[in-house]
């Protein structure tokens, strides 16, 4: 048999033995309550590299926790760092995206590649075939390594000689959730961990559709009522009314305008249009019985705002923001009077989205459309 003929089963073969990918696709939401992140992490301080008089034990003698730094430095035995400025640069940003974890991920899968985005504005695109790859920090080369591993991505990033940042993407069908560990690793060893677990936005939104009323808090039977509040003077009842429950502000609001934020080319690009947008939320307002004025701004309206990338494998990915904002004289406890029209937002929500451009423009509709709703139902709740 001919080389030529072999190589053609050589090659399929390679491919059946590949795993099967698992999906890590979506836009999901960090639980900070299933979150384990110890209050210290980062690169031991004192590691001087696999040659360096630490590197045989990874700079932690004994096993124990050594002392963190945001830019490590690899000392050498006559005092003098051997961390160039591109490794510094690796080190202290790689750490403090670990020590501050993005509350949003949007992932786009694809056969060949997995692009991962975050509320932080960081956007990378891996290619999951084992095979070492130079990503970008800014100008800063990032080798890279990614593979596919018993039903989880595992992305490697080679920071400086003898260290490394390794992370874990593991998703799970029941619950809904994707699993994110990551390990600091020294002279071949494994260092300090941070376990993140990201939920699918619907898991954080079921509360607020329930639509429970929005009351003051009573005092427990049988408990003493709390001594008065001292009586007013008339300066102070006339610049002060009396202080009304939580939920309150949300009370009597009848009409309600919309305002959308310009887009960007990329926006529209990925088939964004500011007019579609500010029509389809005036119709939810509408819709829900609201007076909702297509142009000027009432005592309250939605704001909308979307700022869009596309990333290298033409994938869109936006972060999203919905406000309720409205205007109230305020007083502040610097200042003396009151301050007129000051802008108060009463409600927000934010999130990610990501997908091909052909159905981009929708997964971002219907992710407005939820938050205005759930806006709704908190203005319907306050009012009961």
């Amino acid at each position: 048999m001919t080389l030529r003929a072999v190589l053609p089963l050589v090659f399929a073969a390679l491919a059946a033995a590949q795993p099967d990918a698992p999906t890590v696709a979506g836009v999901w939401v960090l639980n900070p309550a299933l979150t384990q992140r110890p209050a210290e992490v980062g690169f031991n301080r004192g590691f001087a590299g696999p040659d360096g008089p630490a590197g045989e034990s990874g700079g932690r003698p004994g096993g124990g926790r050594g002392r963190r730094g945001g830019s490590a430095s690899g000392a050498s035995p006559f005092g003098v760092s051997r961390e160039s400025v591109d490794d510094s640069t690796r080190v202290t940003q790689l750490t403090g995206e670990v020590r501050t974890p993005p509350d949003h991920l949007a992932i786009v899968q694809k056969a060949d590649s997995v692009s991962i985005a975050d509320d932080q504005g960081h956007s990378r695109t891996f290619h999951p075939n084992g095979q070492l790859e130079d990503l970008t920090i800014g100008t800063v080369p990032l080798p890279t390594t990614a593979r596919w591993d018993q039903g989880s991505l595992v992305v490697l990033f080679d920071v400086e000689s003898g260290r490394q940042l390794r992370y874990t993407y593991t998703p799970s069908s029941s619950p809904k959730r994707l699993l994110v560990d990551i390990r600091f690793i020294e002279g071949g060893r494994e260092g300090d961990e941070v376990k993140l677990t990201y939920e699918t936005p619907d898991e954080h939104d079921r509360a607020v559709l329930s639509g429970a009323p929005i009351v003051p808090n009573a005092p427990p039977a049988g408990s003493r009522a709390a001594p008065a509040a001292p009586e007013a003077t008339p300066a102070t009842a006339t610049a002060r009314g009396p202080v009304l429950p939580p939920g309150s502000e949300l009370r009597g609001i009848a009409a309600i305008a919309t305002e959308v934020g310009d887009l960007s080319t990329q926006a529209a690009a990925c088939g964004l249009d500011q007019a579609k947008i500010k029509a389809a939320v005036s119709k939810i307002l509408t819709d829900a019985g609201f007076n909702a004025p297509m142009y000027g701004k009432e005592d309250a309206y939605v704001l909308v705002s979307i700022a869009t990338s596309k990333l290298p494998d033409g994938a869109c990915v936006s972060r999203y923001d919905a406000s309720l904002v409205s205007h109230a004289d305020a007083t502040f406890p610097y200042l003396k009077g009151t301050v007129a029209a000051v802008e108060v937002q009463l409600l927000h929500e934010g999130g990610m989205a990501g997908g091909s451009p052909s159905v981009h423009a929708a997964t971002v509709m219907d992710a407005l459309t939820k938050s205005v709703s759930h806006f709704v139902a908190q203005i319907r709740a306050a009012g009961k």
